[in-house]
């Protein structure tokens, strides 16, 4: 497996093993800060739309204007960002404004990611290699949404917080190590 593709995927492990800590129990932290189940979905639906408004509004920046690896560093810091602010969220607009940092960083790392990914794979091997990704991946996220339940009833919800704002950072920090020679 390509350099560039490990240091994605373990990237993307954190990230999404981070996320997962949260997403079960995401509507009892929303009701925990006053909200109700009606505003846990719509603050993870204001998530994607504004994640898709964000997508066509910044599809025209030039890339060879940006680092795909800064970019993708800079996405990952304000996963960082959104996840420490949860730890002083205490109503669901705090949460909103959470959610657009979220849906910031998402739209910063993808389209990078993404031609990372293509431009370090090898012909041929296209469906193992996206099998084996996906496949870690989709483990360290189940083990992630155990995990986040048991930390949160018992250590609380900013323990929670803390070590997805610190998987997020480690994220942010691997991903200076790609190599953007090709």
């Amino acid at each position: 497996m390509h350099r560039n593709i490990k240091i994605l995927l373990t990237c993307s492990i954190l990230l999404n093993g981070g996320i997962n800590l949260l997403a079960p129990i995401y509507a009892i932290f929303i009701k925990g800060i006053g909200g109700t189940l009606l505003d846990a979905s719509v603050t993870v639906g204001f998530y994607a739309i504004f994640k898709g408004v964000l997508y066509f509004l910044l599809r025209s920046l030039k890339e060879s204007k940006f680092s795909r690896k800064l970019m993708i560093a800079f996405g990952y810091s304000m996963f960082f960002v959104g996840y420490v602010m949860y730890m002083f969220a205490s109503n669901v607009y705090h949460v909103l404004v959470i959610q657009a940092i979220l849906a910031f960083g998402e739209v910063v790392i993808n389209p990078s990611w993404s031609a990372v990914i293509a431009n370090a794979l090898t012909k041929g091997k296209e469906r193992s290699i996206y099998s084996d990704f996906y496949g870690y991946r989709s483990i360290a996220e189940g083990g992630a949404a155990i995990l986040g339940g048991v930390l949160a009833s018992q250590l609380g919800f900013n323990v929670l917080f803390g070590l997805m704002a610190g998987f997020a950072l480690g994220a942010s920090l691997l991903s200076l190590l790609l190599d953007e020679s090709r």
